[in-house]
């Protein structure tokens, strides 16, 4: 008895393996997704707002890769679940859907996490590399140097690299002193800012973000201020922005870098991350 025991658990540990194994040959690349280990983020006036990544914007353009027959994988900067903006976790932002809202959630909560120190170590295994938004992006994510280091390579391969609403401003990371250019934001001085700002890889380039005008009808409705908006701070460090009608769809496509502008450009930053990489 003891030996057919044994031989269902040998038989337990090698099967996962196996198809595990199987499975990722058979995918047609794999999609690094790349989210906050924050959940806190310091307002204009020093008081604490929860953040996180936006439900929708994670899962609908990685539901949707997947679907297209790429493996997703999910990377934080500490190599924890990331945490959701609760904020997000609502119908409205999937059609009035309720039963898509909760396929998305269960979807996230199953996908596997590792550090963005893992994932640096394997960089050349990732066709893609994908950041949602939500205001966590603009804590750790925008001066984190192992992302920073990510987006250079991909940058250099040029391989596909999208982001959708508040998720561009990580971006930053590629930045020489990126830490030193949030400061300077924070603290309200343009000049240090450029300074800081020299040697971007993505200057020059045409992109779009959460707009100002879509962000201060928030910021009244709550009383708060950012501590810097991410669409002048792409401007500053040299980019582009082209804004589309608020809260609607609203995609830019310039050499490797895919930008979607708000929470309504899900599907479509999806598609356009999808036909990319199938025409490649």
């Amino acid at each position: 008895m003891r030996y057919i025991v044994a031989i269902l658990l040998a038989l337990a540990a090698w099967l996962p393996f196996t198809f595990g194994q199987t499975a990722y040959a058979a995918a047609k690349g794999t999609i690094l997704v790349v989210a906050s280990s924050q959940k806190e983020m310091t307002m204009a006036n020093g008081t604490t707002s929860s953040v996180g990544f936006f439900l929708n914007e994670l899962a609908v353009p990685a539901e949707y890769l997947q679907e297209r027959g790429y493996r997703i994988v999910l990377a934080t900067p500490d190599g924890q679940r990331p945490y959701m903006d609760q904020g997000s976790n609502a119908k409205n932002f999937f059609g009035g859907d309720d039963a898509a809202r909760a396929k998305a959630y269960a979807f996230t909560e199953a996908l596997p996490v590792i550090s963005l120190h893992e994932a640096l170590a394997h960089v050349a295994a990732y066709d893609a590399v994908f950041v949602p938004g939500g205001h966590a992006p603009m804590t750790d994510l925008m001066q984190d140097p192992e992302l920073g280091k990510i987006l250079a390579y991909f940058h250099a391969q040029q391989k596909p690299t999208a982001f959708i609403c508040h998720g561009p401003v990580a971006a930053l990371s590629a930045l020489p002193d990126a830490a030193a250019y949030r400061q300077a934001l924070v603290s309200r001085q343009p000049q240090a800012a450029m300074a800081a700002a020299k040697d971007w890889i993505y200057k020059g380039y045409t992109m779009t973000v959460f707009s100002d005008g879509e962000e201060w009808p928030g910021e009244v409705k709550h009383g708060t201020e950012m501590p810097f908006h991410v669409e002048q701070a792409l401007q500053i460090a040299g980019a582009t922005v082209i804004e589309g009608p608020l809260f609607q769809s609203h995609i830019v496509h310039d050499r490797e870098l895919i930008t979607g502008q708000n929470p309504a450009s899900d599907l479509a930053l999806g598609k356009e991350l999808a036909d990319t990489l199938d025409q490649q």
